[in-house]
């Protein structure tokens, strides 16, 4: 469990572009994702090799009602808490255009033509 004095906590909600910035969103609508899960961002953050910590129990206090739950981030390589989320964004939203390419890609090779 990551119990220091500072950490940084990331929520999906920071992510997701049907959000507005009054809902939470944090990030720009074209570095937004549609669909931000807390596994998209434990990617991210994964790939970036950060110490986290996922908590399904926590809400997003402007979205209690269908918040899943947050990420507790160790801000040892990270300088302040809006680089971080540009970083996690960033990843987010190359992992959801590969997504993209191998659904099209599996849609192609399965689709066998009718006679």
């Amino acid at each position: 469990m990551l119990r220091r004095k500072r950490y940084f906590v990331l929520y999906p909600e920071y992510f997701d572009k049907r959000l507005t910035k009054k809902q939470g969103r944090k990030v720009p609508k074209n570095k937004a994702v549609e669909d931000c899960t807390l596994s998209k961002i434990a990617f991210a953050c994964k790939h970036l090799e950060l110490d986290y910590e996922i908590e399904k129990d926590k809400k997003y206090s402007k979205n209690w009602w269908g918040s899943e739950g947050r990420i507790i981030v160790n801000p040892e390589s990270i300088i302040n808490k809006t680089e971080l989320i540009r970083r996690v964004a960033n990843i987010s939203r190359k992992l959801k255009k590969v997504e993209k390419t191998s659904d099209s890609k599996k849609g192609k090779s399965s689709a066998k033509p009718k006679r």
